[in-house]
């Protein structure tokens, strides 16, 4: 960024050095637009300034953000991850995963994608022999 800010404050000095009337129309023209530069670039630059302050926030939220998950999911919790059964919707074919709790206590469940009902039968499950469902 800083050069950005040097080749604008270089053009300043040469339009400075080329002592233009500043009453005549060209003169104001091209003494107005490095004045623009010049604020153009400061505005860079704090909006650069900005940005690393946010990302240092953005990175530290993150690492809380993992530290909390960290504690809140402990791999006991991936253990049961079993529980889950994969089915296919019959309507429009996506894969969804049933917790077979819900296998046992419901009739059909809604379709996350399609939104459609799916109707579920003691055969719906894709279970291997020590099934539960």
């Amino acid at each position: 960024m800083s050069s950005i800010n040097s080749k604008i404050s270089y053009l300043s000095g040469l339009v400075d050095g080329l002592d233009l009337d500043e009453g005549s129309k060209e003169g104001r023209i091209i003494k107005e637009m490095v004045s623009v530069l010049q604020k153009i670039g400061e505005e860079m630059e704090e909006i650069k300034d900005a940005q690393k302050d946010m990302q240092e926030y953005i990175d530290v939220l993150d690492e809380d953000l993992t530290s909390l998950e960290d504690e809140l999911y402990d791999d006991e919790d991936y253990e049961n991850i079993d529980d889950f059964i994969d089915m296919t919707c019959e309507s429009c074919g996506e894969t969804i995963y049933v917790d077979s709790n819900i296998l046992q206590s419901k009739e059909s469940i809604t379709c996350p994608s399609c939104h459609k009902d799916i109707l579920l039968s003691e055969n719906s499950c894709d279970c291997e022999e020590d099934c539960d469902c």
